[in-house]
Formats: structure tokens, C-alpha cells, sequence
């Protein structure tokens, strides 16, 4: 591990130049299925996107162990997980294979359109209210790019998960990313069906909400329940009522409300239909808190032009 510690410290070239030397040229062709391994969790989920066997990437990957002469994997009959070492291994070669597909990328765009594999991990909300509604159009005008859309409601790590960028909130990104705002500014509203109001009375203030059946939010990741946000006396105040209901999907909020079962704090730009045609009704509307916008961020400035097309078009 301290040798890996300190090739870190070195430029690329002689890094390359002094394994080449000592390892061969194979310890580079077996890399990629070491990283593929490491951001996939599995072997079997790793042969997929490499397109081999389970049983070829395992035999990789003790190729490559048998070459730095430690072990990269805890392997289990049911799980596999990276050892320090193979987190360290992870971690130094990121910059490397990034410089690679942006030196690719630039590579097969002279004299054509953006094109190749464009990877975006974002939340399902982000996919539905930032990239939906425009995707048919942009995979038109490009259709030489690839898009993978990854919807995970975790907080992924985009570098170590080989994407090319996130959308997320403002308030959960990495301080060392590049954010630019993505699609409209959402309201938060705090929304009921007419037949809970009927049975359990409206509330006229957010301190009013501990009596009521409140449905929460609780985050995958870190299995926090989300805070229900107000703007009180042009402060903004988080407030925690005890749940009757704790989703973490917000696919299962419409039903819940929808269904009588209680009141959430809800994204309204999801919920417009609804709230149109008198199935819900908002709610505390004068305590209604600031909007909110997503962010598409990414870590380095020099965009491939596949992501600057993708930024162009969607944050333009």
C-alpha cells in the first residue's frame, strides 16, 4: 500500500514507464476488469457490461492480484468488496482512465459530430422533472451519443462509478465538482386528499402537523428521515413530525396521498395534474418554503464534447 502511496505522488508517464518495465503490458489490459469489478460490486454484474464470463473476469482478477502480490477483493459467497489495497488501486487510477476517455472522446470527434458512451447518474425525480420531458428531442438531434441513465436516489460516487456526470441538489454535492442549475425550480408543497381533510381536519400552520398522519421521506443512503421545510416569519424552519407513513421512493407518495392515507410535503411540479383536477389540495401555502433547483455537476472543466453537447442542450 505505501508503494501505491507513493506513485501517486508521480506523473503519469513514469508511472506507466516503471510498471511497464516491472509488471508487463498485461497488468494494463487487466485493469479495466478490475475497475469494472469495483464499481459493479460483482463479477457477474462486472462480465455483463465487459461481455465475458463471470468465470474469465474472477481469472482477471487474479491475474492482476498475483501481479502487485496483494489482494484487491474480500470475496464471500454472497458478496465482494474492494480490501484496502484494492481501494487504493481504485482511487490512483481514477484520473488516469478519465484522462484516457476524454483523450478518446477527443479522438473520435475530429470532423464529426459528439458521439460515444455518455453515462448520468441522477435521482428518479431529476430524470422526471430535468431530462424527460427533452430527451426524445436531443437523442434526435445526436445521435451518435450513447446515454445511460443510472437513477439511484443514493448519493453515488460519479468518479469511481465511471459516470460522466450527476444531477442532484445543490446541498449534496462534493465541494470540488462543477455545477451548473438543470431544468425548472421546483416548489415544495405541502399536499392532502379531500377525503383525509374531510376525516382529520386541515391544518392552518406547520406546528398544527404533529396531530396529523404525516408521510416522510426517508433518504436510501443514509437512512435519514427528510425534515419538512417551511419559511416561518421569513425564516426558514425544518421541522420533524412523527410519521405515520416512511417511504423511500417517492413513486409510493402519490399513492399514499392520493389514497387518504395523510399529508407530505411534496415536489408540486410532479403533482400538478392532481392538484388541477381537485384530487389534492394544497395545503400552508403562506409557509411555503423557497424553490429549489437541481444541479448537473462533473469534476473537471475539460468536457468532452459528448457532456458539453449534453450540458448545451439541457442547462442552455
Amino acid at each position: 500500500m505505501r508503494l501505491l502511496d507513493r506513485e501517486v505522488e508521480m506523473g503519469h508517464a513514469s508511472w506507466v514507464l516503471k510498471h511497464e518495465l516491472t509488471m508487463g503490458p498485461d497488468f494494463f489490459s487487466l485493469l479495466p476488469a478490475f475497475r469494472m469489478v469495483a464499481t459493479t460490486g460483482g463479477f457477474t454484474a462486472a462480465s455483463g457490461r465487459l461481455g465475458i464470463t463471470p468465470s474469465a473476469v474472477s481469472q482477471k482478477i487474479r491475474q492482476i492480484e498475483a501481479l502487485v502480490g496483494v489482494r484487491l477483493f474480500e470475496r464471500t459467497s454472497r458478496s465482494v468488496r474492494l480490501t484496502e489495497a484494492g481501494r487504493l488501486l481504485l482511487e490512483n487510477t481514477d484520473r488516469a482512465f478519465a484522462d484516457i476517455a476524454d483523450a478518446l472522446d477527443r479522438v473520435r470527434m475530429v470532423g464529426k459530430r459528439p458521439a460515444g458512451n455518455l453515462r448520468i447518474n441522477l435521482s428518479r425525480l431529476a430524470a422526471q422533472v430535468c431530462i424527460l420531458p427533452r430527451l426524445a428531442a436531443f437523442v434526435r438531434h445526436y445521435p451518435d451519443i450513447k446515454i445511460e441513465l443510472a437513477t439511484d436516489d443514493r448519493l453515488s460516487d460519479i468518479v469511481a462509478g465511471g459516470f460522466d456526470a450527476g444531477i442532484r441538489f445543490q446541498d449534496t454535492l462534493e465541494m470540488d465538482m462543477i455545477a451548473r442549475s438543470i431544468g425548472p425550480p421546483l416548489r415544495r408543497s405541502v399536499l392532502a386528499s379531500r377525503s383525509y381533510l374531510e376525516a382529520s381536519g386541515t391544518p392552518r400552520h406547520p406546528n398544527d402537523l404533529p396531530g396529523h398522519d404525516v408521510i416522510r421521506y426517508r433518504f436510501p443512503g443514509s437512512q435519514r428521515l427528510e425534515p419538512l421545510t417551511f419559511n416561518v416569519n421569513d425564516q426558514v424552519v425544518r421541522l420533524d413530525p412523527p410519521p405515520r407513513l416512511v417511504f423511500d421512493d417517492n413513486h409510493h407518495f402519490d399513492f399514499a396521498v392520493r389514497s387518504g392515507l395523510g399529508i407530505a410535503q411534496l415536489y408540486r411540479a410532479t403533482e400538478i395534474p392532481a392538484i388541477e383536477a381537485g384530487e389534492l389540495v394544497e395545503l400552508l401555502t403562506e409557509f411555503e418554503p423557497g424553490p429549489v433547483q437541481f444541479k448537473l455537476y462533473y469534476p473537471t472543466r475539460n468536457q468532452p464534447p459528448k457532456l458539453r453537447a449534453f450540458i448545451e442542450w439541457f442547462c442552455g
